[in-house]
């Protein structure tokens, strides 16, 4: 009987969190884990250069981990890895629409005015 209670608890459903708007607490401590993500040189504003390594590294775990599941065996040689991203249309063009005063630099307001306008939280 325990056992299948057990069983029964592990299929259930988790548990969502409701609906509305994020506690403000929460709120700031996305929108700073956010900025911190993209800010690679901690300088306090986002720079093309930043966003184009992030959009880099994130191409570059996506190729890693398709290649990993491609092999048969944890001991198969890995599939290679593509060099590093050349084509920076898309890093460029999230740059360009979060840098709302265009002086190369994207300040935590520029990204918690560009994240609200794409109604992310």
């Amino acid at each position: 009987m325990l056992i299948a209670l057990s069983l029964l608890a592990l299929q259930a459903q988790p548990l969502h969190v409701a609906p509305g708007p994020l506690p403000k607490a929460e709120a700031e401590r996305r929108a700073a884990e956010r900025f911190a993500d993209l800010d690679l040189n901690e300088d306090g504003v986002i720079e093309r250069d930043e966003v184009r390594a992030r959009f880099d590294f994130d191409a570059s775990a996506e190729a890693t981990y398709a290649a990993a599941r491609q092999s048969k065996k944890a001991s198969a040689p890995r599939p290679l890895v593509s060099s590093p991203r050349t084509d920076w249309a898309e890093a460029d063009a999230w740059f360009a629409a979060a840098d709302k005063d265009s002086d190369g630099k994207v300040t935590r307001a520029e990204l918690d005015t560009h994240v609200a306008q794409l109604d992310v939280q």
